[in-house]
């Protein structure tokens, strides 16, 4: 049994100590080391993958949420033989709850898959046929996280989503208006915020704890309502990781379901509809300003049994 590491050195929680320990403890289990090789460049992770996948066991990637999104847009594109996992080293970390570990402590993350690791399944989503493992979003406050500096996420950490966040906050909520197909319904709504995911959570909270990763199907979410006093409301509890959805469902809207399909109805969202940074994955004019959002390949992953 062999294994293989793809590891971004920018992600702004990165540590030598942590690649050190992971590969260490790899060749203690009894695995030998194919290659250890950096992320280079923004989607590197995609051609590595597709090139380490056919000759390693395992690959282990050690980076951001957007390393694992670049990971599974890989596997999307080819037959997977080999098991997959992830130790997080970036700001928000969402992907290391999905995978059972430790969030900021990327040595306690090793620890814990080489003690406790086990091999099971993970949804990704297709959305106009692009694979995405985090979250497609559009709406009020779904820039935010591309627009932030990686500089700034290296000194501030999660901080620096809030920094960021604050002067689109202070203005006034712009409302999306489009009609959506999901479970046999078709309705029109407006909403300022719109996430399709396969996470549990994203920008560094929790949404969906008793979210299923391997029931193929991904979670919805529209906020239809957005004022300044619930504006206050969600920043706090966003600051202590403390937000619960059901505290919201009369703002919202919120259901699971394996396929959607989207039509704007209204102007288009200012920024475009974005697949965790890989801006180049669609363009709504390219599919008559529609959004379709079906389930993907499931990946094979390595992680601990929640």
């Amino acid at each position: 049994m062999n294994f293989s590491v793809i590891y971004n050195p920018i992600a702004s929680e990165f540590r030598q100590e942590a690649l050190d320990h992971l590969i260490a403890g790899l060749i203690n289990k009894g695995y030998t080391m194919y290659r250890s090789v950096k992320s280079e460049y923004s989607g590197h992770v995609i051609p590595l993958i597709k090139e380490l996948d056919p000759v390693s066991d395992l690959i282990v990637t050690v980076g951001g949420d957007g390393t694992v999104n670049e990971a599974v847009r890989a596997f999307n594109e080819i037959e997977q033989h080999c098991v997959y996992s992830h130790i997080s080293t970036g700001t928000t970390n969402d992907m290391a709850n999905n995978f059972n570990l430790p969030r900021h402590d990327p040595v306690k993350a090793v620890d814990k898959l080489l003690q406790e690791g086990s091999e099971t399944q993970m949804d990704s989503i297709l959305v106009n046929g692009e694979p995405v493992c985090y979250v497609s979003a559009f709406g009020y406050v779904a820039p935010v996280p591309y627009l932030v500096s990686p500089k700034l996420k290296k000194r501030l950490g999660h901080a620096a989503y809030v920094v960021s966040a604050l002067p689109i906050l202070a203005k006034k909520p712009e409302k999306i208006r489009f009609r959506y197909t999901a479970n046999g319904k078709t309705v029109d709504t407006e909403a300022v915020l719109a996430l399709i995911t396969t996470s549990k959570g994203m920008g560094g909270i929790s949404l969906y704890t008793d979210s299923d990763q391997n029931d193929g199907k991904f979670e919805v979410f529209f906020l239809h309502k957005l004022s300044p006093r619930l504006v206050a409301e969600i920043f706090s509890h966003y600051l202590t990781d403390t937000i619960d959805m059901r505290n919201y469902m009369k703002y919202s809207t919120c259901f699971t379901t394996d396929s959607m399909d989207i039509t704007f109805t209204g102007l288009l969202p200012r920024h475009a509809v974005d697949n965790d940074g890989n801006k180049a994955g669609f363009e709504l004019t390219l599919h008559d300003n529609e959004l379709h959002y079906r389930i993907g390949k499931k990946i094979r992953i390595l992680i601990p049994k929640a």
